[in-house]
């Protein structure tokens, strides 16, 4: 491997992460505090190690070592799991990297264990989940008390495999007003949601998905600019509970992609599996994701394949016939490859 650039990855924790080959068994990752040269030894799957054990400091954050572990496993899609050397192991401030400890004593972190940590790609409400309590809506449906929505940039990540860095944030009825309108209103987006309107129209409608509390409007970019526009709702207070057996930490999307600039296989790929994984980052207690697009929008079932959803049935709401596609956490962080 020929040394490359820097990776500059994004950054919850504005610790200015980065990350750079130096040889095809030589990684340097760094941040503005601290420097680690790793060594990577592939002998029966791959052991994460520093370069010189005697420069290593008495801590390591874990940030720097899950940037690693990412990187890893992006380019070597076949592993399920890395093994973390003693000398790494003993310098990080807990065991949330470490999934398991092998019959002759290796410590392994888990690509499913990875990929459900926060650390690297979570940007709001790290630490905070509140208790299940539960209260009745409107309409006489019972569910638990949502959590607040945060403001600002929510999920974060460099995509390895098609070389972007994806976000998502959650929409500001002023600041993005014009471009939503301009989204809304494009004949092909138009088709399927029907929302064609006016500026003032939609800025109440926005205003009113964000003082609702079920139902979170993101914007979706690539490399900082805007691509779409996702309604990530809860499905037990969502038209579509009545129609399967709905769980109070079911999760589901709709979506527009409004900037013509991000359609294609390689942007598809990278923002199906992106929310799908933001989705379950955002709340532990969620194991299944829904949808219900309207049971022609073939495309749209097709990508979401490769994220780990799966079509159920067709059914018929009042107002569409639609098909119902599942994804399930366990699956998704099993098989699916970031």
């Amino acid at each position: 491997m020929n040394t490359v650039s820097p990776i500059i990855l994004p950054d919850a924790l504005n610790k200015g992460i980065a990350l750079q080959p130096l040889s095809s068994n030589s990684l340097l990752v760094n941040d503005h505090d601290l420097s680690l040269l790793l060594k990577i030894i592939e002998q029966d799957g791959i052991q994460l190690s520093p370069e010189n054990p005697s420069d290593l400091p008495g801590s390591i954050p874990n940030h720097l070592i899950a940037a690693a572990l990412d990187y890893l496993y992006a380019h070597h899609q076949e592993l399920n799991s890395i093994t973390l050397s003693s000398e790494l192991i003993h310098r990080l401030p807990d065991n949330q990297l470490i999934q398991t400890i092998t019959q002759d004593s290796k410590a392994l972190n888990l690509r499913a264990g990875l990929y459900q940590n926060r650390i690297l790609w979570h940007w709001a409400n790290n630490d905070h989940f509140p208790a299940e309590i539960w209260t009745e809506n409107e309409h006489g449906v019972k569910h638990p008390i949502r959590q607040q929505q945060p403001s600002g940039v929510v999920y974060e990540r460099y995509d390895y495999q098609n070389d972007v860095t994806i976000s998502f944030r959650t929409i500001d009825p002023e600041h993005d007003l014009g471009l939503f309108h301009q989204w809304m209103n494009q004949p092909r987006v138009a088709e399927f949601w029907e929302m064609a309107q006016s500026r003032s129209e939609l800025q109440e409608y926005l205003t009113t998905l964000l003082d609702s509390g079920k139902t979170w409007p993101l914007i979706g970019s690539f490399n900082g600019k805007p691509f779409g526009y996702f309604e990530v709702y809860w499905a037990m207070e969502d038209r579509i509970a009545p129609y399967y057996d709905c769980q109070p930490w079911d999760r589901g999307f709709h979506l527009l992609v409004g900037n013509p600039e991000f359609l294609g296989p390689r942007f598809s790929s990278s923002w199906t599996k992106s929310i799908t994984h933001f989705l379950y980052l955002d709340d532990p207690r969620t194991a299944r994701l829904v949808g219900e697009p309207r049971a022609d929008n073939k495309r749209l079932l097709k990508l979401l394949t490769p994220a780990g959803w799966s079509f159920v049935k067709e059914f018929d709401f009042p107002h569409k016939r639609s098909a119902l596609v599942n994804g399930y956490r366990r699956s998704f962080f099993q098989e699916v490859r970031l």
